[in-house]
């Protein structure tokens, strides 16, 4: 064979090996089962969220069962660092009230719990009356966390470490309001889709989009792409060469 046609055959099979590989993303096999352990308890209608240190995101909300305590359960990754967001009104934006929670157990008071077994916080009496909610900036944030007793509960850990807070003040980020507009940037809606951000959930996978990192997309993309075109181009070269070699036998005949 040729000495180039045998490079550039090489070469193609090498960027079809390479495709196959998807730009080598991690497999199941390469990440460990994650162990969860339940929180459960009662609650007025209220939407309850888990932000964790792992990236783990939960929301979840309470069974409506014609009384004012509602049940709920929420799972979360054992012995991982989580904070919680409780709200009530959910729906309803001027009575909406958006409550973080910290937690006091035995002399240990945090907002941030970490949890080895299942818990039952019993019930937490959440404010329905946005009119007697502390909120001083507007936002309907509170602006002090409700503590939730958990009576020396074994296997938690309490502390403070920041969580999906990355300017360390304390609330997390999505609970914050960027553009000073009153509405906090989980009930904004950045791509004018007619959704707010908490909601809007283009992949199913239960984590809003907001809340999701697209870098590996957009690599796998780039790599796809680089990977086309380097296939064309060798393809043209392979092309360029077979037409030589042809004329070549063409003048030696």
């Amino acid at each position: 064979m040729h000495k180039g046609l045998f490079i550039i055959l090489s070469s193609i099979t090498t960027v079809f090996l390479l495709l196959g590989c998807g730009g080598g993303s991690t497999t199941p096999s390469d990440t460990p089962t994650t162990i969860l352990s339940k929180i459960s308890g009662t609650v007025p209608g209220t939407l309850i969220e888990a932000f964790c240190e792992d990236g783990t995101y939960v929301k979840v909300s309470s069974t409506q069962n014609g009384t004012n305590q509602h049940p709920f359960e929420i799972k979360i990754p054992q012995n991982t660092n989580c904070k919680f967001v409780m709200t009530t009104n959910e729906n309803d934006l001027e009575a909406r009230i958006i409550t973080p929670i910290g937690f006091i157990n035995g002399t240990a008071t945090g907002s941030t719990i970490s949890i080895g077994s299942d818990i039952d916080l019993s019930h937490i009496s959440l404010e329905l009356d946005y009119n007697n909610a502390n909120d001083a900036d507007g936002d309907h944030v509170i602006d002090e966390v409700l503590q939730v007793e958990l009576n020396n509960a074994a296997n938690v850990s309490i502390n403070n470490i920041a969580v999906y807070d990355a300017n360390q003040d304390g609330r997390i980020d999505v609970y914050e309001d960027d553009d000073d507009d009153g509405t906090v940037n989980a009930y904004e809606d950045d791509d004018n889709d007619g959704k707010e951000n908490i909601h809007d959930d283009d992949d199913d996978d239960g984590t809003p989009d907001y809340l999701e990192e697209d870098d590996d997309d957009d690599d796998d993309d780039m790599m796809t792409m680089m990977m086309t075109m380097t296939m064309m181009m060798t393809m043209t070269m392979m092309m360029i060469v077979i037409t030589k070699h042809s004329d070549d036998e063409t003048f030696t005949s």
